[in-house]
């Protein structure tokens, strides 16, 4: 693992007792109504944007929480290497919500744990970010190493419940398994013309 910022360390399974409860209400209100809308319901969307703003900087936002991150390119490729890159993004976001998922599931079976990091590795061949006839660029494969401290005797039969329903249920693990469908269309207009919004 790498060096991550020292954030005052109490066990993860302090959180569990609301998170339980909170899982179970929201489970509740989903198997009520299926095609009901965040946040009372589990259908969701994630939007965002993202504008270039030069030496292959991208600043991103999210169009519901108004956050804003920089996404950059490593110097190898003619980026300035200032922020994660958008790959590095994308398996993090991926990770960070299974760590959640993890964890909803772990509260809601009462199976206690005090820390978890993970780790991702994926290999991927890039030429095809700039050769077009060239394999597909997308992961080939993605390795996840999850490492789970606990206090007292493990229960390594319910935390191996608690790890494959989390593999089968987080959205962001889901999204690299099973890529969604995607469509992508382009709009053109002149550079001193505002843009539509």
């Amino acid at each position: 693992m790498t060096d991550i910022p020292n954030f005052d360390h109490k066990p993860v399974s302090v959180c569990f007792p609301e998170l339980k409860k909170v899982t179970l209400e929201r489970e509740a209100r989903y198997v009520e109504d299926p095609t009901a809308t965040a946040p009372q319901g589990p259908q969701s969307t994630v939007e965002v944007a993202v504008r270039s703003v030069g030496e292959l900087n991208e600043l991103a936002s999210s169009l519901k929480s108004g956050r804003t991150w920089v996404i950059s390119e490593p110097p190898h490729v003619g980026g300035l290497a200032n922020a994660p890159t958008p790959l590095e993004y994308l398996l993090s976001g991926a990770l960070g919500c299974f760590a959640a998922v993890f964890a909803f599931y772990a509260a809601k079976w009462d199976v206690e744990y005090d820390t978890f990091e993970a780790s991702a590795k994926a290999d991927l061949d890039v030429r095809g970010h700039m050769m077009e006839d060239a394999p597909p660029s997308g992961f080939r494969c993605v390795t996840i190493q999850v490492n789970v401290g606990v206090s007292e005797t493990a229960d390594q039969e319910a935390l191996e419940r608690v790890m494959d329903a989390s593999m089968k249920g987080c959205p962001g693990i889901s999204t690299l398994r099973d890529p969604a469908y995607l469509e992508a269309k382009m709009n053109v207009a002149s550079a001193s013309a505002p843009s539509a919004q």
